[in-house]
């Protein structure tokens, strides 16, 4: 009977501590999906301004390169060539973040390049404010939820015992 009672307890605190963790990670996770985008941006910005590739063609290039092939925001263009679908599908980004970047798609394509190129630029700066938002909140929040799992688990484990 102590043996499963044991087993249960450190189920239970293993269960709570991977929740605090995952919830910590969802902070880094909008920091990461920002900078990425970010990036994006710039390699858009400097093909947009060197070459005349067509926007798909820059898309793709920014999602092997900055995403390797992986689930995102251009990506999600180019198979709907629809960007407010495109950034409402990302999981990462909050409300705020998908605001600032749909800003940015409303003009995608309806410009010419150095109109292209403010709107770049104007979402630069944009972003720049969300990142730090996001590390603010990431160095806030993550050790927060960590400890809050861990401790929440060994208050229950304490109370079972």
């Amino acid at each position: 009977m102590i043996f499963i009672k044991i087993v249960l307890i450190s189920l239970i605190f293993m269960t709570t501590s991977l929740i605090g963790n995952i919830k910590s990670k969802s902070f880094e996770k909008r920091y990461l999906e920002l900078k990425n985008f970010k990036s994006g941006l710039a390699i858009f910005k400097s093909k947009l301004e060197f070459t005349y590739e067509p926007i798909n063609e820059v898309f793709k290039d920014i999602s092997k390169i900055v995403y390797d092939d992986k689930e995102n925001v251009f990506k999600n263009f180019i198979e709907n060539n629809d960007w407010n679908l495109a950034v409402e599908s990302q999981e990462n980004f909050e409300n705020d973040d998908k605001e600032v970047i749909k800003s940015f798609g409303k003009m995608l394509g309806k410009l010419d390049k150095s109109g292209q190129l403010s709107e770049i630029n104007l979402a630069d700066e944009f972003l720049d404010k969300q990142i730090e938002n996001a590390f603010n909140i990431k160095e806030k929040n993550e050790k927060l939820y960590k400890v809050l799992g861990r401790s929440v688990g060994i208050a229950i484990a304490i109370i079972f015992i």
